[in-house]
């Protein structure tokens, strides 16, 4: 099982619209972990119909 986010690239978040930095807290508990389908970017996303989009950019 995938435990880093794929839209994750270095330190950016490539899921959200703003290219956003996550916290070392953010990071810890939901980018490098199990959770990162927790994420509110990417629920936020998921609610707009971007995610399919941002699946096939991602991989």
């Amino acid at each position: 099982m995938e435990t880093r986010c794929i839209h994750l690239a270095g330190a950016v978040c490539k899921a959200s619209l703003s290219s956003m930095v996550p916290s070392l807290f953010d990071y810890d508990a939901l980018c490098n972990s199990l959770e990162h389908q927790s994420c509110p970017v990417l629920k936020a996303r998921k609610e707009r119909g971007e995610y399919e989009d941002l699946f096939r950019v991602a991989v």
